[in-house]
């Protein structure tokens, strides 16, 4: 995949690494604030990375990346009695053929 995210691009893995360890985590998805305004949430799993499992991985779908414009991404997740989202990441997607 080249490093420019396109409008309708389908299969683009999003990680969003937590910082701590999310090992029976529940409810876990990605929000998300579309350009527009429209918030959405996007299914999750946890994942690892460098032997922990402290992110969490989404696959674009069909429709979810319809809009030009910066999408703001927050990890959602209950983790023992916390419930909450994580720190705001961005992600920039270009028209088509821009």
């Amino acid at each position: 995949m080249a490093g420019t995210v396109y409008q309708g691009d389908v299969g683009l893995e999003i990680i969003l690494d937590c910082g701590c360890d999310l090992s029976g985590a529940v409810g876990t998805a990605v929000a998300v604030r579309m350009p527009s305004g429209t918030v959405l949430s996007w299914p999750a799993e946890t994942a690892g990375a460098g032997g922990g499992v402290t992110c969490l991985r989404c696959v674009t779908r069909a429709g979810d990346l319809a809009e030009a414009g910066t999408y703001r991404l927050q990890a959602s997740l209950t983790l023992g009695g916390w419930t909450g989202l994580g720190r705001t990441a961005s992600l920039v997607v270009k028209p088509k053929f821009s």
